[in-house]
């Protein structure tokens, strides 16, 4: 890739801290003149507008992983922790993206208005640019629809003394205005960016389509089609915002959207569009496959993204002593993996063991049958490359012949740090004196060196006792918090989010359909995984059963990619109550209620280090609280104050 990617992309946080850039006024002649006659200054504009789009990966003020029963984030200093125990309100203003992405649309339509005064852009790139400007206004939107539900359309330049007085627009014309603005830019913009690399990021016409996909996918869910709970949004003048009336045909839009995509994938090879692999045939590593899909930039199956640092993540997510070490996966996405045969651990045929050590590694675990005293250094190498990977011997059992998806996501007690360099001492430097052999094996159990890493007054670990390793490139390298890899990807939208959208809305009016297996078994080959209807075919045909795994397969793939947050919401599944009994430490769904994880308190196992058995419990880490109301974010109560015809989401007054 050219290095030009990073100059336009590495622009845009720049320009993120001048908001008044974007809100001098047209009789601010000096300013206006300097911005349309210079193609670098017009462009940099375009570039702010982008910036709008906040990062996809872990962040300090996003609350779709902490606030997800996939992740818990350590740090009380997080929104998330006082969202999770209800502790916010209108007026709390935790994750306010109002003004900020209303901003952006005014942007839009200010670049659309005066982009042809630019003199030194050609005619094309100006209509390449306005069809990008509404790609974005429509995602912008997007944003602020999955957040907070039906808003205000603002669909031209306004006067910034306008008083905003603007009423939500119903959901479905919301829906429908950003299909729109989608199919308005699809018609000046090239299906791909493979021949003009240094535009990377910006869309195309798969990403719209793309797009369209994952806005109609949600319009069609339960949260929004047919859901009576939401008569009660209404407008001042009683307009209702939401059609309480089921309607079929929203799940059949949304399969044509993503089938749109899928046969680009099929019949536009150039496109280069599709499941990501490692490699064919006998080369084919399913782990490293699932591991890289992230990792790799722009890769085959990456739609849209952006080259971004990832070192935060991998910071918060690596282990102490030299890392933050709290991004925490709970046990309920542990437990969805399946195991290597594709079973749930709940089948009695899996094979699935819950307690005690292993006395044999995995098939993976050594490859090359290395001694594991006198090649450590070449042991690590494999790790780290992805040739070798699985449980080795004396795991425990919880964690023993997993998938492939589970090994490249979750780090868990005892396990060899991946993102380590393969030099002894740096290794040993995360390990207890007993432990210490040149691996460098993460020690989640309390008194674990794992759990000494500071910030100030602030020790990390992980409360739930993993750490996510998705996401993590094993060729960093953090030994204290050194990084040797370049800039990485913030991936918005990946192509196994299309096919799993595609399954899941054929399911829902076509249960028999033919595609629901072709597709479904490509995630699951790619994952190493035989077919769903191999492993379980009474669930064939079915529609309530393969919606039970098709939403356990998304859980699994899409993890920790701010996925489960929306999709548990959208399902109307987010509010599934604590039963409050013993077997609640098994339960799929509901952001409220107990949620388990290991027994990271079960005394000091700094004596028996990996032996002590007492960690290896299921616990309640924290008791979260989920209102009706938390299906949505409440609009800012400064907001409803300026704009008098706003009304507040139900269940927030």
């Amino acid at each position: 890739m050219k290095k030009n990617i990073y100059i336009i992309l590495l622009i845009i946080p720049f320009l993120w801290q001048c908001s008044d850039y974007l809100d001098k006024k047209p009789d601010d002649m000096k300013t206006d003149e300097m911005v349309w006659r210079s193609r670098k200054e017009t462009e940099a504009y375009l570039y702010n507008i982008y910036s709008t789009i906040t990062p996809n990966s872990l962040h300090q003020q996003d609350p779709w992983l902490g606030c997800s029963d996939e992740i818990d984030l350590s740090w009380a200093v997080y929104p998330t922790y006082k969202i999770n125990l209800g502790n916010w309100n209108p007026s709390t203003n935790y994750h306010n993206m109002w003004g900020h992405y209303y901003k952006g649309i005014r942007s839009s339509f200010v670049f659309e208005n005066n982009v042809d005064r630019c003199k030194e852009i050609s005619k094309d790139l100006k209509t390449q640019y306005k069809a990008e400007v509404k790609f974005l206004r429509g995602y912008i939107y997007w944003l602020l629809l999955r957040q907070y539900g039906p808003v205000p359309l603002v669909k031209e330049l306004l006067p910034l003394e306008s008083n905003w007085n603007i009423p939500r627009a119903p959901f479905d014309e919301c829906v429908d205005y950003i299909c729109q603005m989608m199919d308005e830019a699809e018609k000046d913009l090239p299906l791909h960016w493979h021949d003009n690399d240094i535009w990377y990021g910006k869309p195309n016409k798969i990403v719209c389509k793309a797009v369209k996909s994952i806005v109609l996918t949600m319009a069609a869910s339960p949260q929004w089609n047919g859901n009576k709970e939401y008569a009660v949004l209404k407008n001042l003048d009683g307009t209702p915002l939401v059609n309480t009336t089921y309607d079929e045909n929203k799940w059949k839009r949304a399969a044509e959207a993503s089938l749109d995509v899928i046969k680009i994938s099929e019949n536009y090879p150039e496109a280069k569009l599709g499941l990501y692999k490692n490699a064919e045939g006998a080369d084919f590593n399913p782990y490293k496959s699932v591991r890289d899909v992230i990792i790799k930039n722009w890769n085959c199956e990456i739609i849209f993204g952006r080259i971004c640092d990832q070192a935060g993540w991998e910071i918060h997510a690596s282990p102490g002593p030299y890392n933050l070490g709290g991004v925490g996966p709970t046990q309920r996405v542990v437990d969805a993996f399946y195991m290597a045969n594709g079973r749930t651990i709940d089948d009695p045929n899996s094979g699935y063991v819950e307690e005690g050590f292993t006395t044999e590694g995995g098939p993976h675990w050594n490859p090359k049958n290395y001694n594991v005293t006198a090649d450590r250094v070449k042991m690590i190498r494999d790790i780290r490359n992805g040739d070798a990977w699985g449980h080795w011997p004396g795991d425990w059992n919880m964690y023993a012949n997993r998938e492939p998806r589970f090994y490249a996501s979750i780090l868990y007690n005892k396990r060899i740090i991946p993102q380590l360099t393969e030099d002894a001492t740096k290794r040993d430097g995360f390990s207890s004196t007993k432990n210490k052999n040149g691996y460098g094996r993460v020690e989640l159990y309390y008194g674990g060196l794992s759990r000494s890493g500071t910030s100030g007054a602030y020790t990390f670990y992980p409360q739930t006792g993993y750490l996510a390793l998705k996401n993590c490139n094993p060729m960093s390298d953090m030994s204290q918090g050194a990084r040797i890899i370049p800039l990485r990807m913030d991936i918005y939208i990946r192509y196994a989010t299309i096919l799993l959208n595609y399954i899941e809305a054929l399911n829902e009016y076509d249960p028999n359909h033919q595609h629901i297996k072709k597709y479904w078994d490509m995630i699951r080959e790619r994952a190493g995984l035989p077919s769903i209807f191999d492993t379980y075919p009474e669930i064939k045909g079915n529609k309530e059963k393969q919606l039970e795994y098709i939403l356990r397969e998304r859980q699994v793939e899409l993890c920790f990619e701010t996925d489960r947050y929306f999709t548990s919401r959208r399902r109307w599944l987010a509010g599934t109550p604590d039963t409050g009994d013993a077997n609640d430490a098994m339960r799929k769904w509901g952001d409220g209620g107990r949620m388990w994880g290991m027994d990271i308190n079960a005394g000091d196992a700094s004596t028996n280090g990996f032996d002590f058995t007492g960690f290896y419990n299921r616990v309640p880490f924290e008791t979260r609280v989920f209102n009706k109301s938390y299906y949505l974010f409440p609009i800012p109560q400064s907001e409803i104050e300026r704009n008098l015809e706003l009304v507040q989401n139900p269940w927030w007054d």
